[in-house]
């Protein structure tokens, strides 16, 4: 979805450009909203639904196999 919006907002902004409904200023920020309009939610959405749970099992999985002598982790 967000790549269609991605598409669909850049390709309008140079649209608008090309045609002379917008100047390149007005150009310049049309596109940076657009990028910014994919990019920020999609950091928040990295940051509130990061698995955590995952990488507390999998730490405590390599300190069990460390402490019972299964495996060798090289780090």
């Amino acid at each position: 979805m967000m790549s269609t919006g991605l598409t669909f907002g850049s390709i309008s902004a140079l649209y608008g450009l090309s045609h002379g409904i917008v100047t390149k200023e007005q150009y310049s920020f049309l596109v940076a909203t657009v990028i910014a309009s994919a990019v920020i939610p999609t950091m928040i959405a990295n940051f509130a639904f990061f698995p955590k749970h995952l990488l507390e099992q999998t730490t405590t999985e390599k300190q069990k196999r460390k402490v019972s002598g299964v495996g060798i982790d090289e780090e």
